[in-house]
């Protein structure tokens, strides 16, 4: 994937690399990665809720349940979390406090 030529790049102007898909970078803001679980059940609550208060319109949250398109966007496990392109959680259910800095939206010049 191109996100190694990324991290070539990033490594060479001494940045730290990061974990982007190109297809990550597509459509909605933020993107929640889930399969049928009762952890994943927890983990979007968790995620709506994180975004309800930090006043991020639904619009910009969007919800995956296709494994393929998992895979396709560099999800290896689920639940996942991918905001501004970058997978930012994977496997676990943080709570709504730890989730609210990773949806901030942050312009690092990265992506």
């Amino acid at each position: 994937m191109s996100y190694i030529k990324i991290n070539d790049i990033l490594k060479k102007r001494g940045k730290k690399p990061v974990f982007a898909a190109p297809a990550a970078a597509e459509g909605a803001r933020i993107k929640l990665l889930v399969g049928s679980c009762a952890l994943c059940s927890e983990f979007k609550a968790n995620v709506l809720e994180a975004a309800k208060r930090l006043g991020i319109p639904q619009s910009e949250i969007e919800v995956i349940s296709d494994l393929a398109r998992i895979a396709r966007l560099g999800a290896v496990e689920t639940p996942s979390l991918i905001a501004d392109g970058r997978i930012v959680c994977s496997g676990k259910a943080l709570t709504v406090e730890k989730l609210m800095p990773l949806l901030e939206k942050k312009d690092d010049g990265l992506l």
